[in-house]
C-alpha cells in the first residue's frame, strides 16, 4: 500500500502550490477529473474511493482554515458577465458591473421568471454540461435563461477555485441588487453544478445580507462540490437558508459531490452509491449526471419523471427499501412542501427518470429548443 503522505493529497487537489506559469501550462494534477480519481486511488490503494475523498476533504478544509493556501487569482467583478440566451439562441453579454442593463436587453422578457445557471470547476460556458439545461429551458419558452460567465476564476487549480466561490457569489448578489428587487425575490432561480452550486449558495446568502433580509425564492444545487467544503469553518457551502427553498440533487455523493444533507430537500439518486447506472466507475460521468437529470425535468412533458421516497434515517438512503413512497418530485418541479431527504430511482439511459411516460417523453436530442 502506498504510504499516506499529506503531500500526495495536496498534489491531488493542487494545494501544494505551483507557479502561475505552471497553471497556465495546465500542469496541475487536478486538471482532469479522471486523473484526479486515478491519483487518489494510488494514494490509498485498496481503500474505497469514498474514504479517500473523505480524508482529502477533511485535510483540504483544515488547510483552508489554517490559511496555508491562498488563491493566486483574485476574482474581479469587472471580468464577469451574465450571458442571456435568447429564444433565437443568441448570447447577449451583460457585465456584472452593469447588471441593470439585463432588464432592457434584447431577448429578456420582464414578465418571465429567470434562471441563472452557474457551471462548475473546469467547465466553461461553452461546454456540454450547461447545454442540456439551456436547450430544455429554450424548449419551455417561458423562462429567461442566463449563464454566469466567471470561468477565469473557477477554471484554475481546484483549491483556488474553491476559495473563490464565496467572493464570486458575493459579486452575483451585488449584480442582482442592480435589478428590480421585487422581481429578483419572486422570480430569480439560481441553479449551480459542482462549484457552481457553492457559488449559488454564496449568492443567496450574500443577497440576504446586502438586502438586509430579503431572500431569493430558490437555489438548486446539482451535486454540490465536496472537496474542501463543509468540514471546515471557511467554506461552508450551499445550505438551507440560502433561499426560501434550497433543493439538492446528489449524484456522486462522497466523491466529487457532497454526501451531506445540506438543503431543505435533498434528493439522492440511486442512494448513497457514488457511481450512477450507466457510468461505470467514472466519477465525472456520475458527477455530471445531476445536470442531465435536472435538465430532463425542465421539459414540460418530463416534470414528474423523478419521484423521491422520503427516508427517516440517513442510513436508509443506501437502498431506499425502508423509505416512504411520498412521491416527492425531484428537479424543475420540486416543491418547498417536500422537506427532508429522499431516495430516487433512475434508469441507466434516457429517459433517466423511472416515472417517465414513454408516449409523452421529450428526449434531450429532440428538436424542441434546439439551435
Amino acid at each position: 500500500m502506498t504510504p499516506f503522505t499529506p503531500v500526495l493529497l495536496l498534489l491531488a487537489l493542487g494545494l501544494a502550490g505551483s507557479s502561475e506559469s505552471e497553471t497556465q501550462k495546465g500542469l496541475d494534477l487536478g486538471a482532469r477529473l479522471e486523473q484526479l480519481q486515478d491519483t487518489l486511488q494510488q494514494v490509498f490503494v485498496g481503500l474505497p474511493l469514498g474514504i479517500t475523498f473523505s480524508q482529502l476533504n477533511k485535510l483540504c478544509s483544515t488547510i483552508v482554515d489554517l490559511g496555508l493556501v491562498q488563491t493566486k487569482i483574485i476574482p474581479d467583478m469587472s471580468r464577469m458577465s451574465f450571458l442571456l440566451r435568447t429564444d433565437e439562441c443568441q448570447n447577449v453579454s451583460i457585465p456584472l458591473t452593469e447588471a441593470e442593463k439585463l432588464w432592457e436587453a434584447p431577448g429578456f422578457y420582464q414578465d418571465r421568471p429567470t434562471v441563472i445557471f452557474i457551471t462548475g470547476w473546469r467547465t466553461s460556458i461553452t461546454d456540454s454540461n450547461s447545454g442540456p439545461a439551456a436547450k430544455a429551458y429554450n424548449c419551455r419558452n417561458d423562462t429567461n435563461f442566463v449563464l454566469l460567465d466567471a470561468a477565469d476564476f473557477i477554471d484554475t487549480l481546484y483549491s483556488w477555485s474553491a476559495l473563490n466561490t464565496e467572493a464570486i457569489g458575493a459579486y452575483v448578489a451585488e449584480a442582482l441588487l442592480k435589478l428590480d428587487r421585487s422581481y429578483v425575490i419572486q422570480k430569480v432561480h439560481l441553479v449551480g453544478h459542482s462549484l457552481g452550486a457553492q457559488i449559488a449558495g454564496s449568492a443567496g446568502r450574500n443577497f440576504k445580507k446586502l438586502s438586509e433580509g430579503a431572500t431569493l425564492a430558490r437555489v438548486t444545487g446539482l451535486d454540490p462540490a465536496n472537496p474542501c467544503f463543509y468540514d471546515g469553518n471557511n467554506l461552508g457551502g450551499v445550505r438551507s437558508g440560502d433561499a426560501e427553498f434550497v433543493d439538492i440533487i446528489h449524484t456522486n455523493p462522497g466523491v466529487l459531490g457532497t454526501p451531506k444533507v445540506v438543503g431543505d430537500a435533498d434528493f439522492y439518486v440511486e442512494g448513497l452509491f457514488a457511481f450512477k447506472s450507466g457510468c461505470g466507475a467514472s466519477v465525472s460521468c456520475s458527477h455530471d449526471r445531476a445536470v442531465k437529470y435536472y435538465s430532463e425535468t425542465v421539459y414540460r412533458t418530463n416534470t414528474n419523471n423523478f419521484l423521491g421516497k422520503s427516508c427517516g434515517r440517513y442510513a436508509d438512503l443506501w437502498d431506499g427499501r425502508n423509505c416512504n413512497d411520498t412521491r416527492a418530485v425531484m428537479g424543475y418541479g420540486a416543491s418547498a412542501r417536500d422537506q427532508g431527504f429522499f431516495y430516487v430511482d433512475a434508469n441507466d439511459e434516457e429517459p433517466f427518470g423511472t416515472n417517465a411516460n414513454p408516449e409523452a417523453y421529450t428526449a434531450s436530442n429532440s428538436q424542441c429548443g434546439a439551435c
